[in-house]
């Protein structure tokens, strides 16, 4: 009888349910969306049906259920299984959600911050298997981090830890979300990026975005990437200084933790042929050779399911995040 774990990804907009065996298949998955009107009650009887169906499948289906895992937004208290509250989304400030699901749903129940739950899948799962130190990022509207040291993941005693979207690069730098100034997220955030290159092409700088911009094409990473792949000077430069700028960010983090690997996964990092001989050549120049020496920088391999995996992966790991 295989092991399985059933995954909770819980977004602002949605909330993502999956069933992923020991290996990391994601075999099965359902969502629905993330309630901000009826209140945490509704959510929490809508995802004791959903896990509890899911269960039953898997067990028809002659699988051994081993628990529930769940990748929260937010602040955690992971050994109390406790959420502070959901950015976004109302009516969830100090839960005790393991303690209420693990009651009604009679498995065990693990949490955690949704990146390092997304990390812990990547170093189980992904692109850092058999990795014992390493870092993982996600790069999207934020950006979200997790660590892993020693072969598990590192939280810190207020379980605050790996916020490397709020690494300071510049003290005199854009104002950032968490009300700094100078954060890595402010410089390589897609609402960064694309606010940048409006920024620029204002002032004036030439870039054949320009006219697809007037064409009524949306202004994304995507487009921008169209831009560089037709050898346009102004898209290449734009990648060039966000590659810049967080290789700036992991240089110190590579100094300080001499990671193995550091996988970077969301939405800027999903062009590497674009993104990462900046970040590396980066890296290269400034960080202590003999750590440099050792290290490689991947793509993340979970791709749009990283959260589904990475909460499953909570169940197959040990308290301290190790893989039992």
């Amino acid at each position: 009888m295989s092991k399985v774990a059933i995954g909770i990804d819980i977004g602002g907009t949605s909330i993502k349910l999956g069933l992923v065996t020991g290996q990391g298949r994601l075999i099965e998955k359902t969502s629905f969306p993330t309630d901000k009107k009826g209140g945490r009650e509704k959510t929490l009887r809508e995802l004791e049906r959903q896990v509890k169906a899911f269960a039953a499948k898997a067990r028809s289906a002659g699988h051994q259920v081993a628990g529930v895992g769940i990748g929260a937004p937010g602040p955690v208290d992971v050994d109390r299984g406790f959420v502070y509250f959901f950015p976004n989304v109302p009516g969830w400030k100090d839960t005790p959600l393991v303690s209420i699901l693990s009651k009604r749903l009679r498995m065990p129940v693990r949490l955690d911050n949704d990146a390092n739950a997304m990390a812990l899948g990547e170093f189980l799962f992904g692109a850092g298997r058999g990795v014992k130190n390493g870092i993982a990022l996600t790069l999207g509207t934020g950006v979200g981090g997790g660590i892993i040291l020693d072969g598990k993941l590192f939280h810190g005693p207020t379980y605050s830890a790996a916020e490397i979207g709020h690494l300071v690069i510049n003290e005199d730098g854009p104002k950032c979300g968490c009300g700094n100034t100078g954060c890595i997220e402010t410089y390589v955030g897609n609402g960064y990026f694309t606010r940048e290159i409006e920024r620029r092409l204002a002032k004036g700088e030439k870039s054949v975005l320009s006219a697809w911009i007037k064409e009524g094409k949306t202004l994304t990473p995507l487009l921008a990437k169209e831009a560089w792949k037709k050898g346009d000077r102004f898209a290449k430069k734009m990648w060039a200084d966000t590659g810049t700028h967080l290789g700036n960010a992991l240089v110190g983090l590579v100094n300080i933790l001499n990671p193995e690997k550091i996988i970077l996964g969301g939405g800027i990092a999903q062009n590497p042929e674009i993104l990462f001989p900046h970040v590396i050549e980066t890296i290269r120049k400034k960080a202590f050779p003999i750590a440099f020496r050792s290290l490689k920088v991947v793509p993340a391999r979970l791709g749009t399911e990283a959260g589904l995996i990475g909460a499953a992966a909570l169940v197959f790991a040990n308290s301290e995040g190790k893989r039992t």
